[in-house]
C-alpha cells in the first residue's frame, strides 16, 4: 500500500521544490531513533539516497528511507495551520516526557 497527500500538502510541497530550480529535488522522509522508538522526519533534498524507495504524487518526488517505507504505507500526508502532520500513522510505544 502506498503513501498518500492532500491537495493542501502537494501545494505547499511544491512551492518549497519550485526554488530547489531542480527537477530531481524531492520530499526524503526517514527516521532517527526517538527516546520510545523511530521518529520520522521530512527534508527537501536534491536526490534520493542509495536505497531510497521512490514514489511520485502530483508532480512532487518522495524518497522513502528503506526503514520508514512500512511505517509509511496507507499513510496521509496533510497540511494545516500547525504544519505537516502524518494522518493515519500506526504508533508505537509510548511517550518519554
Amino acid at each position: 500500500m502506498a503513501m498518500n497527500a492532500t491537495p493542501q500538502a502537494l501545494d505547499e510541497l511544491k512551492k518549497v521544490l519550485i526554488s530547489k530550480e531542480s527537477p530531481t529535488a524531492g520530499v526524503r522522509i526517514f527516521t532517527q531513533q526517538g527516546c520510545s522508538g523511530p521518529a520520522l522526519l521530512m527534508s527537501v533534498v536534491e536526490k534520493p539516497s542509495l536505497g531510497d524507495m521512490q514514489q511520485k504524487i502530483d508532480y512532487v518526488n518522495f524518497f522513502m528511507e528503506d526503514k520508514a517505507r512500512d511505517m509509511l504505507a496507507g499513510v496521509t500526508i496533510d497540511y494545516g495551520t500547525n504544519g505537516f502532520k502524518l494522518e493515519g500513522l500506526k504508533k508505537s510505544g509510548g511517550c518519554c516526557g
